[in-house]
């Protein structure tokens, strides 16, 4: 975080670094994207007025006016740009609210929605960004994490069951209606002969219950036809025979590598090493909801995959994702459930 250190002094400094990551390329209007934009006064906070020219003509107005967090999920913040740019530089490193919420000196309330803003950024560009896909050699295999609704009194009602119970200890499959939703997981090796490559890009779906019907779709989708498939020996993955190099290993036999006569190593280790590491992640939250296991999920995925990367271009990379978030389906989410407000106005 050296890099942001000349620009936490102000909240005038704050806000010129974020609409510089913003729009790189020159300062646009958020609502039209054009580029007849002048600035005017800045806000109390900070943030700098614009004035689009382009969307004044078109209402029939004299002024059009705009600022740098306009059709951004920041939009109705009540935060500061120097608090927003603080929290935004300690998210890449795995905290969980009550430490972003001590370092940064706000609530641990308003840490945890803005927590839950950002991994819902992360979520809605680069989660569900259908232009991404795996190839070459892919590994696929499933992990259980527990996730509740343990405290939430009306969740508990409305299902009509007991609470879940702390330190659930279940073995074997399970479904999300368990208290251990599945997680599919899918990664594309990194190609050692090329020192330059990136590193294992990984792709990680939270399911309410694993099926071929369920998978079906999210293995299409994410894995490129015609690559060379290893899982283990569960059957839900047999339908990757007819469009895949599929290959198996079986766990059950002792088996867990092996090498086959063109000399391609068939295993799932490098998926198993992922499952360690998301789970050593998501330990730091100290119990998680289901609600919230998908964003965290997606965090983790992102911060991964761009883990190759020195730590001032991966925090710029989320940031560019984050401001390109339309919000859908962080509204949607915050109408379904009517507990997570947008506005973080608790100070």
């Amino acid at each position: 975080m050296k890099h942001l250190i000349p620009y936490l002094q102000d909240d005038r400094k704050a806000a010129d670094y974020l609409r510089q990551l913003r729009w790189p390329a020159g300062v646009t209007c958020p609502r039209c994207g054009g580029g007849a934009v002048e600035p005017c006064e800045r806000c109390d906070n900070g943030l700098q007025r614009l004035n689009c020219v382009h969307c004044a003509v078109r209402l029939g107005q004299l002024f059009a006016m705009c600022t740098d967090w306009t059709s951004s999920i920041f939009e109705e913040s009540k935060l500061s740009p120097l608090e927003w740019l603080l929290v935004m530089g300690l998210w890449p490193w795995k905290l969980n609210a009550t430490d972003i919420a001590a370092a940064a000196d706000i609530q641990e309330r308003t840490a945890q929605r803005c927590i839950n803003l950002l991994d819902g950024g992360i979520f809605e560009t680069y989660h569900l960004d259908p232009t991404r896909q795996l190839e070459h050699q892919v590994e696929a295999d499933e992990c259980y994490q527990s996730a509740g609704s343990t405290g939430l009194a009306r969740e508990v009602a409305r299902h009509d069951r007991a609470p879940r119970q702390r330190e659930l200890q279940l073995r074997g499959r399970a479904i999300a209606a368990m208290g251990r939703p599945p997680l599919l997981g899918l990664v594309q090796r990194r190609d050692k002969t090329d020192q330059d490559a990136p590193a294992a890009q990984v792709y990680l779906e939270v399911l309410e219950h694993v099926h071929s019907a369920a998978i079906t779709p999210i293995i299409a989708a994410k894995v490129k036809g015609g690559s060379q498939f290893f899982t283990d020996e569960y059957n839900i993955y047999h339908f990757t025979e007819a469009d895949y190099d599929h290959r198996t290993v079986n766990h059950g036999a002792g088996e867990y590598a092996r090498r086959d006569q063109d000399g391609t190593c068939v295993h799932c280790n490098t998926m198993e090493g992922i499952w360690s590491g998301l789970r050593n992640f998501l330990d730091r939250f100290k119990g998680i909801s289901q609600r919230f296991l998908h964003l965290r999920v997606a965090r983790y995925e992102f911060l991964h995959n761009y883990g190759h990367l020195h730590w001032r271009q991966t925090f710029e990379a989320a940031l560019r994702c984050i401001f390109s978030t339309p919000g859908d389906y962080w509204r949607r989410m915050a109408h379904q459930h009517r507990r997570m407000p947008l506005t973080l106005c608790y100070r």
